[in-house]
């Protein structure tokens, strides 16, 4: 029948230096990347899963809360988690997960920092704000982030 279960290769660290890590309550990191930022042949679980039939419709999502039930969906995803309507946006750079937007909304409002669009990347495994630095600049004014990212 069908497995749950597929060979794939993993790289493990034995130690970890205090920066960036002493921080971040995590146990590690899965790379979900395009495969030229792999660590090597054999080394994307996307492909893998993909090349093994183990990937249905080729999809992978996420659920992210604040609480520590989030969780990641192979094959598809969970309509029961849905806050609205699923937008599809085609991905313009296949290594970065690189997306176009329209702008950037905070509580359902536009904030009118994207004139003519922004590209992106959708990245779940990057817990930093990055990109051009004035966009940067108004996007931690408009949330009140401390320079020190205390908050």
């Amino acid at each position: 029948g069908d497995s749950l279960c597929i060979d794939a290769n993993f790289i493990a660290a034995t130690s970890e230096s205090t920066e960036p890590f002493q921080e971040i309550p995590f146990d590690g990191i899965m790379g979900l990347s395009f495969k030229d930022l792999s660590m090597g042949d054999g080394f994307n679980i996307v492909d893998d899963l993909a090349g093994k039939g183990a990937l249905p419709n080729g999809q992978f999502s996420f659920y992210l809360t604040d609480g520590g039930d989030s969780e990641v969906t192979f094959g598809g995803y969970r309509s029961d988690y849905l806050a609205s309507d699923i937008v599809w946006a085609p991905v313009k750079v296949q290594s970065w997960w690189q997306v176009g937007i329209e702008d950037i909304t905070f509580d359902n409002t536009p904030k009118q920092l994207c004139s003519g669009g922004c590209q992106v990347a959708v990245d779940t495994g990057t817990s930093m704000l990055a990109g051009p630095s004035d966009l940067v600049d108004k996007l931690s004014n408009m949330v009140g982030a401390k320079d020190d990212c205390s908050n």
